[in-house]
């Protein structure tokens, strides 16, 4: 019993990450796109061609960064693909390991750390490579024979994410002079909760997330908790944790016996020795009277998570800012300052990070616009909103512009570029119609962030980041020339204000984020003493307007500019960062780069490199119904195959069952703007329907089943709403025989045509939001059998669901209309249409649905019980359901001669109740399970119909995901 217990879960986690990781892809690059890569001893990097030079540098740096990494690895040493998307316009990375690949996007962040780009990016995820091929050991390498590249992504699920992401930030702060464990902004989250809620939250409810209360990213509760373990344990604390658990990821909780057997701890008491020890340290650093507290602009929270970003002044009385909330999607607020009274402007698209700019009336901020067909192909755009008309209108279309700020006079725009091949640049540009006025070249191609106009529209600051760390340049508009107010360096600078003849900034000298204003001489004097950080500035020549952070979220504050501003400049090493207890290594990865040989770049074609087997199977599971049955598993063999770029996805198949030999094969190819996906089985039983009386012919061939889809997917995203829209037909050929009264002979092989339209169009939605707040869906298909219609005749179908909000907040209504038209002909096809809830195993030839739901949450209990369960949420849903069809066959009805019920007349079908459901989370598996009951009745005076519901969301987890 045990070992059948054990050879289920461990079948139940391979289906798992067949599922997810096979054909985990995050989309595809333009079809236009010429490709380059250079090898080099570690790494096949794979890059556009537009990407030029900087192809070579991205592989002297990755090269550079595995140099240094490997000391932390002893041992481990491997070669693996790297892809860059130079086309996003986002700064993010991912590892893959079923295929084993490094995907990276590698445009700047606006809110970077003093720290290049590419080198923080080649760090982190190198990191979770050697994470991976540090499981390559003992059992794993053996099972990983068999299986393939599969088995160590399996394993990898038994690693906490918090472990994976928190040694990565780790390295790329312990390998340099910054990373994120140096930022103050990167801890104010966690350091809030601790001295201000009086103790952290749980170790489940920090870890799984929770809909009550904010909650930090396992990025930074991992860094922490990473960090302190190597202070507290030695730096060979993980490396023994990762051999355990290649060595023994059967026995489910490797990580704790690991750091038991090592440490004599485990995740939750490591957790717990943290933020204690944190807790004292931050507390030590916290006496009330080195902070001061600011006039707060913004409404009473009322223990509410509420954060606003980016204030800007409109006006003597009126403050406009982003505002953020567990309950509401992010939204453009303008605030009344002298009754705090709060207004709603906008709700914009994805705004990353979070900035807005003011003048004459306008708004203006970038907005990223994704291409309708390829994932990997993104613009930013700007956006600009006048205040008086309340219109919002796009002012610039297919732009990479990371960040804007309008002049004072409301004419010019001010942006900062980064092109597909990053080059960096000042852009100019006219209000009115969009048009470029000026564009100018960072000096050394330095990457430029948030620029500032002066009072008098006469310069522009820009924050800068070179190798050295940042800085802030100013832009002469008369003199068309640079000069360097604050030359750049290891200090994190948040936002810069530029006075005629002044300069604020904010910057993480003294160990929390705080503004100071740089003097003639060039010192930098502080002006705050936040007890958290600042972030964000703007002004008027009389106060300054910025964010001040608490536990519950930041609050916009004001303070008079002081006529004399003295003080003493300050940089002070804080003891809050637990990553100056170590040595730092120094060595920039650039100083492993001279030993590099020449790099000699070489086309990529993309046609011979179609297939690239990486995962196989010594049996046969079909990956459809192995995750609702693990015991579907037959004698055979699968393989696996997902190229570089995830334009073909491809696997093949054998099984032997019922005595047959069967073949199966899947091609999925999205290379180019139409989507095909082709799959084929043979080798099973041919289907035979015949009459009572009729001879079953002789049937000596194998059973076919050809199935072909042809689609056009597009997403629309630009504002508060997201289209979606896929237009496809299919054609599904089966050699099944059906007898022919008619010429008392058989069919053989019909081909079943379906043409189908998909639509949707989704408004933002909150993480309190159980479904869209406002959204429309409209479904329509229609079936045919062109050569076989005298058998089956057609179906069309349409169907419509309609979201709108509740009574309360996040509460919602969701409207279905369905209908359902068949011509049948000898034979029914299954109902597309949905059928009243209770009623089963009814198939109907004319069929009309309506339903009603209002959902609800009940409670955000955060409850736990130990490792076992984590239960987030509680919600409900009330439901009314009416069914009108005609012609029903009661396919559950059948007399004991074995013919169905059929009732040629028109039917009402009725139902109402509820469904009680619970959001949780079991044994600290980062996957969270929506589970209940539904309880429908027909009639009030019988007994309910029960039905048990249950949904896991499998692509919740992947590694390399990096937080905001």
């Amino acid at each position: 019993m045990r070992r059948h217990y054990l050879s289920l879960i461990l079948v139940t986690m391979l289906s798992t990450a067949i599922a997810s990781s096979q054909y985990y892809e995050t989309g595809q690059d333009p079809a236009s796109l010429k490709w380059m890569q250079i090898k080099t001893e570690h790494f096949r990097l794979i890059y556009p061609e537009s990407y030029s030079t900087e192809g070579i540098n991205y592989a002297k740096t990755l090269e550079g960064s595995y140099s240094k990494l490997a000391h932390l690895y002893p041992g481990q040493r491997f070669r693996i693909p790297v892809i860059i998307h130079s086309h996003t316009v986002r700064s993010n990375g991912y590892v893959a390991w079923a295929p084993k690949r490094i995907e990276l996007y590698p445009t700047p962040e606006q809110d970077g750390i003093p720290l290049d780009p590419a080198e923080q990016l080649a760090i982190h995820e190198l990191t979770h490579a050697f994470q991976m091929q540090s499981l390559n050991q003992g059992f794993t390498k053996v099972f990983s024979v068999l299986f393939g590249q599969q088995f160590a992504g399996v394993v990898s699920a038994t690693l906490p994410l918090w472990y994976l992401e928190g040694d990565a930030v780790f390295n790329e702060s312990y390998l340099t002079l910054s990373g994120r464990g140096r930022s103050p902004s990167f801890i104010r989250q966690l350091k809030a909760i601790s001295l201000e809620k009086g103790k952290m939250y749980s170790y489940d409810k920090m870890m799984n997330g929770s809909f009550r209360d904010f909650i930090p990213s396992y990025y930074n509760t991992g860094y922490q908790m990473v960090t302190w373990s190597k202070i507290r344990y030695g730096n060979d604390l993980w490396n023994k944790t990762l051999k355990s658990t290649a060595n023994f990821p059967f026995l489910i909780n490797p990580v704790n016996l690991s750091l038991s057997r090592n440490a004599s701890t485990s995740k939750k008491k490591l957790y717990q020795e943290t933020f204690d020890t944190l807790f004292t340290i931050w507390s030590d650093d916290d006496p009330e009277s080195e902070f001061d507290t600011y006039e707060i602009l913004n409404p009473i929270k009322k223990d509410r998570y509420v954060s606003y970003h980016s204030p800007v002044m409109a006006g003597s009385d009126s403050v406009i800012a982003i505002k953020t909330s567990l309950s509401d999607p992010p939204s453009i607020v303008l605030i009344r300052m002298s009754d705090k009274k709060e207004f709603k402007l906008h709700t914009p698209g994805r705004i990353y990070p979070r900035t807005i700019s003011y003048g004459q009336g306008k708004l203006v901020w970038t907005e990223t616009q994704p291409d309708p067909r390829w994932e990997n192909r993104e613009w930013s755009v700007i956006k600009m909103m006048d205040l008086k008309s309340r219109i919002t209108s796009r002012i610039s279309y297919k732009t990479r512009y990371m960040s804007a700020a309008i002049s004072h006079d409301g004419v010019y725009i001010a942006v900062t570029e980064n092109s597909a091949d990053n080059k960096n640049s000042l852009v100019f540009i006219d209000s009115r119609n969009g048009s470029i006025v000026e564009k100018v070249s960072a000096p050394g191609n330095a990457y430029l962030q948030r620029p500032q106009w002066t009072p008098d529209d006469s310069e522009v600051a820009v924050i800068y980041l070179t190798e050295n760390g940042e800085g802030i340049l100013t832009w002469d508009i008369s003199s068309h020339s640079w000069s360097v107010p604050l030359k750049a360096e290891n200090h994190d600078i948040q936002a810069c204000l530029p006075g005629n003849d002044s300069l604020f900034f904010i910057s993480s000298y003294s160990g929390t984020d705080n503004i100071y204003f740089l003097n003639d001489a060039g010192q930098a004097l502080p002006l705050t003493r936040s007890r958290f950080g600042i972030t964000d500035l703007a002004g008027d020549g009389k106060f300054l307007i910025f964010t001040d952070y608490t536990s519950d979220g930041s609050n916009i504050c004001r303070m008079a500019i002081p006529d004399k501003i003295a003080g003493t400049d300050l940089h002070v090493t804080s003891s809050s960062f637990l990553i100056n207890k170590f040595d730092t290594l120094r060595v920039s990865p650039r100083a492993s780069q001279n030993n590099l040989p020449h790099l000699n770049p070489v086309p990529y074609r993309k046609w011979q490199n179609l297939f690239n087997f990486h995962s196989w199977m010594p049996f046969y599971a079909d990956l459809d119904k192995i995750q609702s049955d693990p015991a579907s598993i037959k004698p055979g063999f699968s393989i696996m195959s997902q190229n570089n770029l995830s334009t073909l996805v491809s696997s093949l198949g054998y099984e032997y069952s019922d005595r047959n030999h069967k073949f199966h094969s899947l091609v999925k190819w999205m290379g180019w703007y139409f989507v095909l996906e082709s799959r084929l089985d043979y080798g099973h039983d041919v289907e035979v329907q015949t009459l009572e009386s009729s001879e079953a012919p002789l049937v000596t061939e194998k059973g076919i089943a050809f199935k072909n889809t042809l689609s056009l997917p597009l997403v629309f995203s630009g504002g508060s709403f997201s289209q979606f829209l896929q237009l496809s037909v299919t054609s599904d050929f089966r050699n099944k025989y059906i007898y022919q009264r008619e010429t008392r002979d058989y069919d053989a092989g019909q081909n079943q045509l379906t043409g189908r339209i998909y639509f949707s169009n989704y408004y933002r939605s909150s993480l309190r939001d159980i479904y869209p707040r406002w959204a429309q869906v409209i479904d329509i298909s229609h079936t045919a059998f062109p050569f076989d219609s005298e058998i089956y005749g057609t179906s069309t179908t349409l169907r419509s669901a309609f979201f709108c909000p509740g009574i309360l907040k996040n509460n919602g209504i969701k409207i279905r209309l369905e209908g359902e038209n068949q011509n049948p002909e000898k034979f029914i096809l299954g109902n597309r249409a949905s059928f009243s809830r209770s009623y089963v195993d009814i198939v109907s030839e004319k069929l009309r649905f309506a339903s009603i739901d209002y959902y609800m949450s009940l409670a955000y209990p955060d409850f736990h019980i130990g490792s076992l369960l984590y239960l987030p949420r509680l919600r409900a849903d009330l439901f009314y359901d009416y069914t009108e069809a005609t012609g029903n066959y009661y396919l559950n009805r059948a007399n004991l001669g074995g013919s169905t019920e059929f009732h040629n007349y028109r039917e009402t079908f009725r139902s109402y109740g509820v469904e009680l459901m619970s959001d949780f989370y079991l044994l600290r598996i980062p996957f969270m399970i929506s589970g209940g009951i539904q309880a429908s009745w027909r009639q009030v005076n019988e007994a309910p119909y029960l039905k048990l519901l249950l949904n896991i969301d499998i692509y919740g987890m992947n590694i390399g995901k990096r937080g905001l």
